[in-house]
């Protein structure tokens, strides 16, 4: 006999509010586009996000920037967030993979409102605004009642 119970996917958002919240890098892809400059590359870090209260729904958010790991780079000063300036000075001249490097980090996102085409969206654009190292959790014995 077969069950008749069964069990909706969770439907993926990008509304979500602003603050900071933990999440889990799910993604990270490259995008080639020719300019009048030549090729130009674009990284996106996709996030997990865990939202309170929103339990239901596959919370995601996602970080946009040029593939540019010099030092004071867009991406490597979001990067250093959550894994260190002297990771990036250690590397110095050696070959990383990003996406094996990033991939399921469990980490912080500080997520704000951005500014965007109010007129073709009906809700904030939320962007990643920085980014650190996951705080661990209390076990729950070590709560404070």
């Amino acid at each position: 006999m077969s069950s008749t119970i069964v069990t909706i996917p969770k439907d993926s958002t990008f509304k979500l509010p602003q603050g900071r919240f933990r999440a889990v890098i799910s993604q990270y892809k490259v995008k080639e586009e020719d300019t009048n400059r030549g090729k130009s590359h674009t990284a996106t870090i996709m996030f997990e996000v865990l939202v309170p209260g929103k339990e239901n729904y596959e919370c995601l958010a996602r970080k946009v920037v040029p593939v540019d790991l010099r030092a004071g780079s867009p991406m490597r000063e979001f990067l250093e967030g959550l894994l260190g300036p002297a990771y990036f000075k250690s590397k110095s001249n050696q070959a990383i993979d990003l996406q094996k490097l990033l991939l399921g980090q469990e980490c912080e996102v500080e997520l704000i409102h951005a500014k965007h085409d109010e007129e073709k969206y009906d809700f904030p654009l939320v962007d990643v605004e920085s980014i650190r190292p996951a705080i661990p959790e209390l076990p729950k014995e070590a709560e404070v009642k």
